[in-house]
């Protein structure tokens, strides 16, 4: 949880019941401890080691032998909500992509997108209880290309870009926004409440970074979790 707390997830998360919320928190500090193996200053081949590690450690997870605190605090979990281990296995996927490099173009981007944000849309849907693949996917996806829009500065510095000559990113992640909103239609708002927020959180960042913002001021992250509470009363 400690982790989370400076994250914008933080504020969806804690929306949530136990045993619900405690898995969301266990999802995300897995997620960020995964990322953080790919994500660091260390030479390639350490790196990838570390990201080999973590897939061995996905495979003691499953086998029910999990040996690092966050897949120990997943665990009971992962049976209680039928957490898929291929997202898991696709999220590592999606770190050895970041040590590849490379240029993308619209179809890498959107397969990178679907491992590193789709995998925890999958996974964050299973522990809300709303099968909606193609909701929680380009929902993630949506997400996944405002960060990229917001770390664009940082990420080039570090030999890494991951957008096509030829796409506004921008106007793809409000595209993708509109599409999840399209896809939501029917499903059980009071279940989604913690993505209808997250999502009014990334709206707003969006709109920030528009702006020449990295970041969103106080009022408008209230304005944007009111939003979010209000879609999904």
């Amino acid at each position: 949880m400690t982790k989370a707390r400076g994250s914008s997830f933080y504020w969806g998360m804690r929306l949530l019941p136990e045993p619900k919320r405690g898995a969301m928190f266990a999802l995300y500090d897995l997620a960020r401890a995964i990322d953080d193996a790919a994500d660091n200053d260390a030479p390639t081949d350490a790196k990838r080691q570390a990201i080999a590690g973590w897939r061995a450690e996905i495979d003691a997870l499953y086998r029910g032998k999990p040996t690092r605190a966050e897949t120990v605090a997943i665990l009971p979990y992962v049976t209680r909500f039928d957490l898929p281990r291929a997202e898991f296995e696709a999220l590592i996927d999606g770190q050895e992509m970041d040590l590849d490099g490379g240029t993308y173009d619209e179809a890498r981007l959107v397969l990178y997108c679907r491992r590193v944000a789709g995998t925890i849309g999958m996974l964050t849907l299973a522990i809300l209880g709303v099968r909606a693949d193609e909701y929680a996917t380009t929902l993630g996806e949506a997400f996944q290309r405002i960060n990229i829009l917001r770390d664009i500065d940082e990420d080039r510095a570090r030999g890494r870009n991951y957008v096509p000559a030829d796409t506004d990113l921008a106007a793809s992640a409000q595209t993708k926004l509109a599409a999840a909103e399209r896809l939501r239609e029917g499903l059980d708002a009071r279940a989604l409440r913690p993505a209808l927020v997250m999502t009014e959180l990334y709206r707003a960042l969006l709109a920030a970074l528009l702006r020449g913002e990295r970041r969103i001021g106080g009022f408008a992250k209230l304005r944007a979790v009111a939003i979010g509470l209000w879609k999904s009363r």
